[in-house]
């Protein structure tokens, strides 16, 4: 069962921002906790707000269905990816640096099991919900792309790189550092949740991306 904050005291009357932001987050928190633990199918809102200890009323004025607090879990993962990966791209003047930056923070932050878990529900119940699924390309995925593909561009316009096609260039790299990781992880085998283990990994990735794009071999 996930820890619980606990909730400021509120004395009646309609609360203040500062609690009804308090209690956005918990409900975040603890739905992302139960979604993980207990799965989808076995967690409910009647559930979520008995562990806050909210009312139901309280929850469904939030969210109307599972389906709609799950898309907000989501949401919230994928603001997470977005606003490291437009930190790393602002903070770096080399973009292969900030490339690789974002690349092995998003290796990383795949494999939370947070993160983890919310990727295989909506691999497994995608036909449920098929409006998250579909969310999630267009506000985290998207995006998310176009940030590395940026960044492609500029070290191809400065000739260190060769790339026409930034955004396929992007899923080759994203599949060359999260497709076995995630698949060996969601199989059970934990092999990637050594970090040393993690980190040679990607360096070999990387290294291997590289040597098929650079045409500077110490750029």
């Amino acid at each position: 069962m996930p820890d619980v904050s606990p909730r400021p005291q509120h004395t009646g009357g309609r609360p203040t921002p500062e609690v009804s932001a308090q209690l956005d987050r918990q409900v975040l928190e603890v739905a992302t906790a139960l979604f993980v633990e207990q799965g989808y199918a076995a967690t409910s809102l009647e559930k979520i707000a008995r562990v806050i200890g909210c009312s139901k009323a309280t929850l469904y004025r939030r969210y109307s269905s599972k389906e709609d607090l799950f898309k907000a879990v989501v949401a919230e993962r994928g603001r997470l990816l977005l606003h490291e990966a437009g930190a790393m791209e602002a903070s770096s003047k080399d973009p292969l640096v900030a490339t690789r930056e974002i690349a092995r923070f998003f290796l990383d932050f795949m494999l939370r099991p947070e993160t983890r878990e919310a990727y295989r529900i909506v691999i497994s119940d995608g036909h449920r919900i098929p409006f998250v699924a579909d969310e999630m390309m267009v506000t985290i995925v998207e995006p998310f792309v176009a940030t590395i593909s940026r960044l492609l561009r500029v070290a191809a316009d400065a000739g260190r790189i060769e790339s026409h096609d930034h955004e396929e260039m992007t899923r080759v790299l994203m599949s060359l550092v999260i497709g076995w990781p995630l698949q060996n992880t969601m199989l059970g085998q934990n092999r990637m949740q050594d970090a040393a283990a993690r980190k040679k990994f990607f360096d070999r990735a990387w290294g291997i991306f590289l040597s098929g794009i650079c045409t500077n071999a110490s750029a």
